[in-house]
């Protein structure tokens, strides 16, 4: 057997044994075969789901290569190499939320004055703040859209000021100041891609368990996930 086979079957036990542990299905036998394991796989994972129809070729491909009679006539090339590679590393060792997140988070407690929001976006490129209560707890996210709101419903009325505008005042007109939601900090990207289509919200805050009372260790936007 040639390298490159051998290499495809260490690859391939490899994810076999993992859909083994993991997603086993609980049917009552003993045995099931590699595309039902993948089947029962993609019911829970977002990324096997993806690239079922590469977990298709590469059984095939395995059969091919593990029937005596037939395995002399397979040659796996780099190809097909690099594609179970690719799909090992990413099953067996994902990338986590505190792999992908953004460590320049920025947070304001309720309190804190418009101006000093306003002068962290002049200097920063970030847009949306965490905003924080006196217990510490975040009550909802400041984004631009809630200062575009606020100054078009008070653009015109002198008595307002800007000095004197806090940042829960900012927040009750943001449009987006729910759409967010915490994730832990050792979730694939896979399952912070699903939460992100599931809820429908446009940042995660990533701290050690996922909870609000814990400090935020950074924030992920469906832009993050797409740069990986």
């Amino acid at each position: 057997m040639s390298s490159n086979n051998e290499a495809f079957m260490g690859y391939f036990n490899d994810i076999e044994s993992f859909f083994n542990k993991e997603y086993k299905p609980d049917r009552g036998k003993s045995y099931y075969s590699f595309y039902e394991l993948v089947d029962n796989a993609a019911r829970y994972d977002s990324y096997v789901k993806r690239v079922r129809d590469d977990f298709q070729i590469l059984g095939d491909l395995r059969n091919f290569l593990s029937h005596g009679n037939q395995s002399d006539l397979v040659l796996v090339n780099e190809a097909a190499l690099n594609m179970i590679k690719s799909i090992h590393e990413q099953l067996l060792k994902p990338k986590t939320t505190f792999d992908i997140k953004s460590n320049d988070v920025k947070f304001f407690k309720e309190t804190t004055p418009l101006p000093a929001v306003l002068e962290t976006i002049r200097n920063t490129d970030l847009t949306q703040f965490p905003i924080k209560d006196g217990n510490g707890k975040v009550i909802g996210l400041l984004t631009e859209n809630g200062i575009t709101h606020w100054l078009s419903q008070y653009a015109h009325e002198a008595s307002i000021s800007i000095a004197g505008t806090l940042a829960r005042d900012i927040l009750v007109l943001d449009e987006n100041k729910n759409n967010f939601a915490f994730i832990k900090k050792d979730a694939t990207i896979y399952e912070a891609e699903a939460q992100f289509d599931n809820q429908k919200i446009d940042a995660l805050l990533v701290t050690d368990s996922g909870k609000n009372t814990e400090n935020l260790l950074g924030i992920i936007t469906r832009f993050d996930l797409v740069e990986v």
